[in-house]
């Protein structure tokens, strides 16, 4: 007749079937909490590299902040420029027919010049000959 199995050795079965077993997942574990104190380890490293970079992004935003508030005042400058330079083109354009004004005149004048003295030549002229004789 076969021997009868006790419980306590189906006790002892379980623990040797169980203990390596056991042990390897013991290990796995180990290994397992190793890679996530690797991960942790990083993971502090990467919160002081973002704490880096958000300092970083703190002065970004404010000299943003400042090119902002600069470019406002350029924009008002050059709506002030345009505005102006309108103006100034006005005058130029006065300016500018003021002067073909003055050159025309000058023409004129001159033509009137070379006809008195052309005048004055031929007068001179018919004096000379006058009291030549």
């Amino acid at each position: 007749m076969p021997k009868q199995l006790s419980k306590k050795d189906i006790k002892e079965v379980f623990i040797e079937t169980l203990e390596p077993f056991a042990k390897a997942v013991q290990n796995d574990f180990n290994k397992v909490n190793r890679r996530f104190d690797g991960v942790e380890s990083r993971l502090d490293g990467v919160e002081s590299r973002l704490d880096g970079v958000e300092s970083r992004l703190d002065g970004v935003e404010s000299r943003l902040g400042k090119v902002e508030s600069e470019l406002k005042e350029v924009k008002g400058e050059v709506k002030e420029m345009k505005e102006n330079s309108s103006a100034l083109f006005a005058k130029l354009d006065d300016l500018i027919s003021l002067y073909k004004k003055h050159d025309q005149e000058l023409t004129v004048l001159s033509a009137q010049v070379r006809h008195l003295e052309e005048r004055i030549d031929k007068l001179e002229a018919g004096k000379i000959a006058r009291s030549s004789k």
